[in-house]
Order: C-alpha cells, then sequence, then structure tokens
C-alpha cells in the first residue's frame, strides 16, 4: 500500500492523497434504489502503486489523464467527507479484477498538482495577515444562513432524483464550498432604526419620529405644532406610544378646546 495510505482501512476517510490518473473512462448514468447517480471510473497511481479510481455524482474532464492530481476531503458540519478508500472484485475482461479504489464524491476537492503544507510566506511582513471581518457573530450568523439555503435549495432541485443522504450532502457542500469560492453571500436585510419608547407621563421628552421637527422633544416643538400634532393623531388615532404622549400633552393642554387669544403657556 502507498506510504499516503498508511493506516487507512476500507471505508476510512482520506483526508488528503496525491497522484497520477493514468487512466479515465466516459461517465456512466445509473438508475439505483436510491435514484439516479453518475459514476466515472479510471485508475490512480499513487507512491508506485496502481489504484482503481470512481468518481460518484463528480464527472471530470478526460484531460486530467496523465495528470497529477491531489483529491482531498472536506470538512462540513458533518464532518470529513470527499474521498474514501473503497475495495471492487469483479471479472473482467482480462481476467479476475481484485483491487483497492480511491472513491470520490461530489464534496471532494479536487487540485491539478501536488499540494503543500507550506504556506505561502511574505518577504514584507513577519506576522500572518488577517482578513477583517467586523463582528465575528454577524460573519457566523452570515455562513450559517448561507448553508441552511443551500441546503433547503439543494433538496429541493434534487427531490426524487436523488434520495441517498450522503448524496445530498455531497451537493450541498459542493455547492457550498463554489458559492464561497465566487464570494456569494447571503445580503443582510437592512433592519429598521429602533424608535425610543415614549413615556406618556413624560410626553416633554418624547421624540418626533419624522416631519419638519424630526428629532426635536415634544416640549420644544411649539403650541402650534404640537396641535397640529394633536388633530393629525385625533382622526388617525393614538395607537403608537409616540400618539399616546401627544395625546396626554393634548389633555394637558385641552388642545381640542376653544383656543383662547392669551395663555401663559410659554410656547414658541
Amino acid at each position: 500500500m502507498s506510504n499516503q495510505l498508511d493506516g487507512i482501512e476500507q471505508k476510512d476517510v482520506i483526508k488528503r492523497v496525491t497522484g497520477k490518473i493514468t487512466k479515465l473512462w466516459e461517465a456512466r448514468t445509473f438508475n439505483g434504489p436510491k435514484g439516479e447517480f453518475t459514476k466515472q471510473g479510471g485508475e490512480i497511481e499513487i507512491d508506485g502503486t496502481s489504484y482503481g479510481l470512481a468518481f460518484w455524482n463528480n464527472n471530470q474532464s478526460d484531460s486530467l489523464k496523465g495528470k497529477v492530481v491531489t483529491l482531498s476531503s472536506v470538512r462540513s458540519k458533518h464532518g470529513l467527507s470527499g474521498v474514501t478508500l473503497d475495495h471492487e472484485s469483479y471479472d473482467g475482461k482480462n481476467g479476475k479484477v481484485d483491487r483497492d479504489v480511491i472513491r470520490v464524491t461530489a464534496s471532494a476537492k479536487i487540485e491539478i498538482g501536488e499540494h503543500s503544507e507550506e504556506p505561502p510566506r511574505v518577504a514584507s511582513s513577519a506576522t500572518p495577515s488577517q482578513t477583517q471581518i467586523g463582528d465575528p457573530k454577524k460573519a457566523i450568523d452570515s455562513i450559517v444562513e448561507m448553508h441552511i439555503y443551500i441546503d433547503g435549495l439543494v433538496r429541493h432541485a434534487y427531490a426524487g432524483r436523488a434520495s441517498d443522504e450522503e448524496t445530498l450532502r455531497s451537493y450541498v457542500a459542493s455547492v457550498f464550498i463554489e458559492a464561497n469560492r465566487k464570494g456569494i453571500v447571503m445580503a443582510s436585510v437592512p433592519t429598521e432604526p429602533s424608535v425610543p419608547v415614549c413615556d406618556p407621563k413624560n410626553w416633554g421628552s418624547a421624540i418626533v419620529p419624522s416631519g419638519s421637527r424630526k428629532g426635536e422633544k415634544l416640549a420644544e416643538i411649539g403650541k402650534k405644532d404640537l396641535t397640529k400634532l394633536y388633530q393629525f393623531y385625533l382622526e388617525k388615532g393614538f395607537t403608537t406610544p409616540f400618539a399616546k404622549c401627544v395625546e396626554q400633552a393634548g389633555i394637558d393642554f385641552n388642545l381640542d378646546g376653544p383656543l383662547e387669544e392669551q395663555d401663559d403657556i410659554p410656547w414658541e
């Protein structure tokens, strides 16, 4: 067995493996008990040892033949998945075939060339760069919202076509990874600014929410404008907290009563 696969047993997940694809056949479509799926066979040479290669629902171009590739599993909320060690045994044209197979599903990451564990070095800086994401909680919430959306979308799109849970999860992971690569994010819905709570007992400190006197306190807008507000809500209804403050002001100063030519109320 290849040194890269030391300790790997049948059905184990392979974190990463690099080899040269020596054979790659056309993908074939099958109808199984759990729905439609595709399988593309081939062979890969890993550290001098030949293995079978099977791409499940992950069709590849014929141009990969003869190239060195790195096959990597991807971690999601369901764990690490994508590349596993499998085994096949059948009677072929040239006799019985009995060999280990590298199984690659849709969630796997495929890179042309060898994968380097060493991160790229930046000569101009001794410290690693960090991406500024603002509020970490909001950033994580956005990632979760994106994953939930993609999960629902994929399950709806493949309803009746792929019922196998592992296959559906691999589809979700594949779409999520591709969206991330292309920088696609969920657009956040702007929230309305909160309206300060008004206490009718202290109506003078209530802030006018809109109009020409927006942002001013009721006690500062003058009797003329306060009367206009009172008459407006008198027709519309004193249903909001601010309207109730206006209502209390009208009661205190009898704004719906007869107007006096002179009074001692200190309004503008």
